[in-house]
């Protein structure tokens, strides 16, 4: 039985690899359907995604390395349906208020802060060096790229993309399924 299975063994498959390692996981395989990506992975990938139901009951964990938000709500809602809670993994150098409520199958990576009594959605992504300050919410599958900062009191949509350096002042709102380009100001 290994520790955790990470579906997909891209960029930010392999990210989520080594912050498990840093939380303690040691037998860390992947599901990818790019077998180009075996060397990459030290040919730890056992199979594809595609081949998820076959291969589920070989993990006691399983992460979604995902950045795509399609993509990660259509694992997610696969993983539940084979009755598997997704793991939620964060960055022990990230900050998380002890108020702050984070769902399941969510990410939070290095550097990253999470406020006062935000919010995280289902499957989220902050990524490195990222703020979500105080009652600020994700929605599910929302994915915050590097550096983005959101004041207090944000309101990111459902499975929206705020893409590198994003900023957002007090009370900003994206809608569901936006996408932010780098560098964008709200």
């Amino acid at each position: 039985m290994h520790d955790l299975m990470i579906l997909g063994a891209g960029g930010h498959g392999r990210t989520l690899c080594e912050l498990a390692r840093l939380l303690g996981y040691a037998d860390i395989v992947f599901l990818d359907d790019n077998a180009s990506l075996c060397h990459e992975t030290n040919k730890y990938i056992i199979g594809k995604i595609s081949e998820l139901p076959l291969h589920i009951n070989n993990a006691n964990n399983v992460v979604i390395g995902i950045g795509n938000n399609k993509v990660r709500e259509q694992l997610y809602l696969q993983v539940i349906s084979l009755g598997i809670q997704p793991a939620t993994l964060i960055h022990p150098s990230a900050f998380v208020s002890p108020s702050a409520t984070i769902a399941d199958g969510s990410v939070i990576l290095a550097g990253a802060v999470v406020g006062a009594n935000a919010k995280l959605g289902v499957a989220s992504i902050v990524n490195s060096h990222s703020t979500v300050d105080h009652d600020s919410i994700l929605g599910d599958f929302a994915h915050l790229g590097v550096g983005v900062h959101l004041a207090g009191s944000a309101k990111i949509g459902k499975s929206a993309f705020l893409q590198a350096g994003t900023v957002g002042g007090y009370n900003a709102k994206v809608d569901d399924y936006s996408v932010c380009p780098a560098g964008t100001v709200l």
